[in-house]
């Protein structure tokens, strides 16, 4: 590479001394001349169609009709000097393209060029003493091939540029221009590949890449990212590609950074499908937090319009009983779009609901008057112009449809119409659950308002079965243990009769013997599976009812303390539970055995323990159960 090291060195040398952006050395090949190597942004190819000058030094005014002259170049001059190289018949040409006049009296000028001339031709000299190899290496196509004959050589690996998906680039230091390969132009459609002008590459990045920019504008020779992964919008049809830019940076024989060259490969493919990954993920931990199906939907429109690069994704709502009208609650949309919430008409879009009414994905590339949603026009067109939209079936009846639209045509693929299915499955579980659990809700409090009716007619038949017996304290005990018992069922209830918690169970029983202040309870959170709840309850209101007759609670200093701590005995966790009354009168253990004493004594059943205490300061009992039997349903 040292020849063609030499050249750039010599061309930036030279455009530097007549302070021209832009200069190449032309050589004869057979009836014309050919660039063999060039400085500064020129077009990928540039035809030399004059002849080398005689004179030493040409100005000339370009045409307006020469590429040269048209954007993005608009160069005005080209200023051409005579390159002698030996072994052929003529000269080779090193021309400059500058935007203005050079004054060729210039001493500084003359010399300069003379010297750079004189250089050149010993550069092109010594490639003929190369080795074949070497010259063959050196040679940039166009140039005269070597006379000598090159010996047989083993056919060479597949060029980097013929792999679908990878193209090539070079970027010289400080030269504010890139090279390109065929497959970086197909990625970016820029029409220029030799020598491209930064600013026109730039333009295919909606974010920069910082190090083709500092080492194309001379500021930095060191690349912070070897590997780094970018957004290429192409200048054709503005489609946009996400690539993984590799590059290093090579060394001349002074060990200066000299070009950046590297890869530029195609990953849209596998970021497409990493993307719908996320979406896929994001989703699932948005569908554990909604408490609706219609956040269910909205956010799986919101994944949709993240993952497919839509202007505008939502879903409708089709209710029941209603034949004329769907809604639109909410969507997502870009900001060039309007808010399609609101009401329509189903006669509006006859043909598009029976497709959907059959459970039928429904895709649309380009529709201009069969459209998914009334759209404002824009000069006489429609806004929307493609579409996918997915119904949502519940027991064969259209219920809901989530729908993506754009505003171009856009050919949807089979990737892109199973993502929606996917997607439209997760938010139908998402929402069936949630109505499920609101469904079983309801029947829950259907079934707790009829138990409270039930426990209601039972006292009821209890006032009139017994409105002659004389013991009316035996009544009203029994009352009381049908509301402790309903009690115990509304905290139920309230749990879905899955498990109630042990304090607000005992706030609830004791609440309605005493003020809560009277009673001091204090305790771990603990559980309790709905037999455990019903039994501890009723033994409650015993222990509240006794205190209040007989106990702490009879006088107006009582307290009553309820405790209860969970602790390991024999490898196996119990629950124990501690009434304790104090600052009543002293107590006196029971002559008779009722309900009552029959309940406490019996505790929690065999599988618990229990110890009852009257003593002088009060009654105190200790309930022991095991904790997996107290938490069991």
């Amino acid at each position: 590479m040292r020849r063609q090291h030499d050249l750039h060195d010599l061309l930036t040398v030279a455009a530097a001394i007549v302070r021209a952006p832009a200069a190449y050395i032309a050589l004869p090949d057979a009836a014309r001349q050919s660039v063999a190597a060039s400085y500064g942004p020129l077009p990928e190819r540039l035809a030399v169609t004059a002849p080398a000058p005689v004179r030493p030094l040409v100005q000339e005014v370009l045409s307006p009709l020469n590429e040269l002259a048209q954007a993005p170049w608009r160069y005005a001059l080209q200023i051409r000097l005579p390159v002698p190289f030996s072994g052929t018949d003529g000269n080779g040409t090193l021309c400059f393209l500058t935007h203005g006049l050079l004054d060729p009296q210039a001493v500084s000028v003359r010399d300069g060029l003379e010297a750079v001339v004189r250089q050149i031709a010993l550069v092109l000299t010594r490639s003929e003493t190369c080795s074949i190899e070497e010259t063959d290496a050196l040679l940039l196509p166009g140039a005269l091939p070597s006379r000598r004959r090159s010996k047989k050589v083993s056919p060479e690996l597949p060029s980097i540029d013929a792999l679908p998906g990878i193209g090539t680039f070079e970027i010289r230091f400080a030269s504010r221009c890139i090279s390109l390969s065929a497959e970086v132009m197909r990625l970016t459609g820029v029409s220029t590949a030799v020598q491209c002008p930064m600013d026109v590459f730039l333009r295919c990045m909606p974010v920069p890449d910082a190090d083709l920019m500092l080492f194309a504008d001379g500021s930095h020779d060191t690349i912070r990212f070897t590997e780094t992964d970018f957004v290429i919008e192409n200048l054709s049809d503005q489609t946009r590609s996400w690539v993984r830019r590799r590059a290093e940076i090579e060394t001349d024989d002074r060990g200066m950074p000299w070009r950046m060259i590297g890869t530029l490969e195609d990953i849209t493919r596998d970021r497409v499908a990493t993307n719908r990954l996320s979406a896929m993920v994001v989703l699932g931990d948005a569908l554990r937090r909604v408490t609706t199906s219609a956040e269910a939907y909205q956010a799986a429109a919101a994944a949709l319009a993240d993952a497919l690069g839509v202007d505008r994704a939502g879903w409708a709502l089709f209710e029941l009983g209603d034949e004329k009208t769907f809604r639109i609650e909410q969507d997502w949309h870009g900001a060039d779009l309007p808010d399609a919430a609101g009401i329509y008409q189903r006669a509006d879009y006859r043909d598009a609901l029976h497709v959907l009414e059959q459970g039928l994905l429904l895709s649309i590339r380009d529709a201009r008057e069969n459209i998914w949603l009334p759209c404002r026009k824009i000069d006489g067109d429609d806004l929307i112009r493609s579409q996918l939209l997915m119904p949502v079936l519940n027991q064969g009846r259209l219920t809901h449809c989530l729908y993506v639209q754009c505003c171009t045509p856009r050919d949807w693929t089979d990737q892109e119409l199973a993502f929606m299915r996917a997607i439209s499955d997760r938010a139908q579980a998402a929402a069936a659950s949630l109505e499920a659990r609101a469904h079983q809700q309801t029947m829950h409090q259907e079934l707790a308002h009829r138990l409270k009716n039930t426990l209601a007619l039972v006292q009821a038949l209890a006032n009139q079965s017994l409105r002659g017996v004389e013991n009316r304290e035996a009544v009203k005990a029994f009352e009381k243990r049908l509301v402790a018992l309903g009690s115990a069922h509304d905290l139920l209830m309230r749990q879905a009769w899955q498990r109630g918690d042990l304090e607000t169970l005992a706030r609830d029983v004791l609440g309605r013997i005493a003020p809560l202040e009277r009673f001091r309870l204090e305790g771990a959170a603990v559980s309790l599976g709905p037999n455990t709840a019903t039994t501890l309850g009723l033994m409650l209101h015993e222990l509240g009812t006794n205190a209040a007759k007989y106990g702490a609670l009879s006088v107006e200093k009582g307290e009553v303390s309820l405790f209860w701590t969970i602790v390991t005995e024999d490898t196996r966790e119990n629950l124990k539970l501690h009434w304790r009354e104090t600052g009543g009168p002293a107590v006196i253990p029971p002559q008779s055995t009722g309900f009552g004493s029959r309940l406490l004594r019996a505790g929690f059943g065999h599988q618990g323990a229990t110890e009852m205490h009257y003593l002088e300061t009060g009654c105190e009992a200790l309930f022991t159960i095991p904790l997996r039997q107290a938490q069991e349903n």
